[in-house]
């Protein structure tokens, strides 16, 4: 049988215990959430921070074989920046990488660069996977 005195010894061990665990927690999330942050997201495609979004050129809309997302940037990222951005990013957000192209469901992200004379357009679309 517990004392008094091993009882309380007990109870403010798991005290502490429970408190590292939140501290744990609280900051894992808090600095997943610093990590994300750079991150923003329009009709689920994640967009650098460093690209900006032509939003007269842009367009989403759902067909009858499934939803159809464009979206049209520039960035003065250089073109590896651009494409190992989305090498990461693309795998967390459950995306496959297929050839030139990353496939969810039945869906696949491109994302395409083409040279403007001032700077590189960049198009980022989701569309259906043709099968």
């Amino acid at each position: 049988m517990l004392n008094s005195r091993d009882l309380t010894t007990a109870l403010n061990k798991l005290a502490i215990i429970t408190f590292a665990i939140l501290l744990a927690i609280v900051f894992s999330k808090s600095s997943f959430c610093e990590e994300k942050s750079n991150i923003k997201f329009i009709d689920d495609i994640p967009v650098m921070d460093t690209m900006n979004i032509e939003p007269e050129f842009s367009f989403s809309f759902d067909s009858p074989s499934g939803r159809i997302v464009i979206l049209i940037a520039t960035s003065s990222d250089y073109k590896e920046q651009i494409m190992q951005f989305y090498r990461q990013v693309m795998p967390q957000l459950g995306w496959k990488v297929r050839d030139k192209q990353y496939e969810r469901g039945d869906e696949k992200f491109q994302i395409v660069s083409s040279n403007n004379q001032e700077s590189v357009i960049w198009r980022l679309s989701i569309t259906p996977l043709n099968k």
